[in-house]
């Protein structure tokens, strides 16, 4: 079905120059994307970047699931343990979209500064850095369920 489509009809409700006037002067934090980022990627499951953004009860909170399922694990309640730990991943990868998607800010609810100019590139960093992880994992396993 070849034709003459109407463009601005059909992306009226995209992205437009006024949209992003209004992102870019919405207040601006002191706090890092990146130092945000890189916390929540790497120590994500203990609240590190809640922590950094000020967010100090729920940081609390998933420090103490994440340590409570390392001791659930440790004291031989594995179904316990690892229960709190889904709990604590579930809850990193979803902290992790926020952030990247720019809904999560500082406790003033400002911006982060960068993340117009890095959230493109640390998203596909994101995605690299968890499927490494999942292949590690797999490997692990497979490896773990033929040696014994």
């Amino acid at each position: 079905m070849a034709g003459v489509y109407d463009l601005d009809e059909l992306y009226a409700n995209t992205y437009t120059e006024e949209d992003r006037r209004a992102f870019e002067n919405q207040p601006e934090s002191a706090k890092k994307f990146l130092i945000a980022w890189a916390l929540a990627l790497f120590l994500g499951p203990v609240g590190a970047q809640r922590y950094y953004l000020g967010y100090i009860p729920t940081a609390v909170l998933k420090t103490a699931l994440c340590c409570g399922g390392a001791v659930f694990m440790a004291l031989g309640l594995a179904n316990i343990g690892l229960a709190l730990l889904a709990v604590v991943g579930a809850w990193t990868v979803i902290d992790l979209f926020l952030l990247l998607s720019g809904t999560m800010r500082d406790q003033a609810d400002h911006r982060l500064s960068g993340y117009t100019r890095y959230g493109g590139i640390c998203a596909a960093l994101t995605v690299l850095v968890l499927v490494g992880w999942l292949v590690l994992a797999l490997v692990i396993g497979t490896s773990a369920g033929v040696a014994g």
